[in-house]
């Protein structure tokens, strides 16, 4: 039986540096892929499932006028791989549901995602 794409929005691979503050404190990370509605990155530290957290990105602009645009926004950690901590593990990918974000960050991504899509 084939899984069905619960994905609502459009999806691109991203190479954005990410803050992240939440779980266990701030860190940065590094987005792998991103979406209206979510972004999947690694992370230095565990982030358990559940685990609110605020992102802040910076995202490039796609007609190069401004260098880079800062994104800001809550969400809710929806997957960690591996599935658990442990003392060897030196990065996890985290996968994050956006629950709030501004207007203007909103903005902001879906005009770096249309610009992904197009390339």
């Amino acid at each position: 039986m084939a899984l069905k794409e619960r994905r609502q929005a459009q999806r691109v691979e991203a190479n954005l540096a990410v803050t992240i503050k939440g779980g266990p404190g701030e860190a940065k990370g590094k987005a792998l892929n991103i979406s209206a509605n979510g972004i999947y990155f690694e992370s230095p530290y565990y982030l358990s499932p559940l685990t609110r957290v605020h992102l802040e990105l910076l995202i490039p602009d796609p007609d190069a006028r401004k260098r880079e645009s800062p994104v800001t926004c809550e969400g809710v950690v929806v997957r960690v791989e591996p599935e658990e901590k442990g003392p060897a593990i030196a990065k996890y990918n985290v996968a994050i549901f956006f629950t709030l974000v501004p207007d203007s960050s909103q903005k902001i991504l879906e005009r770096y995602i249309r610009s992904r899509v197009s390339a």
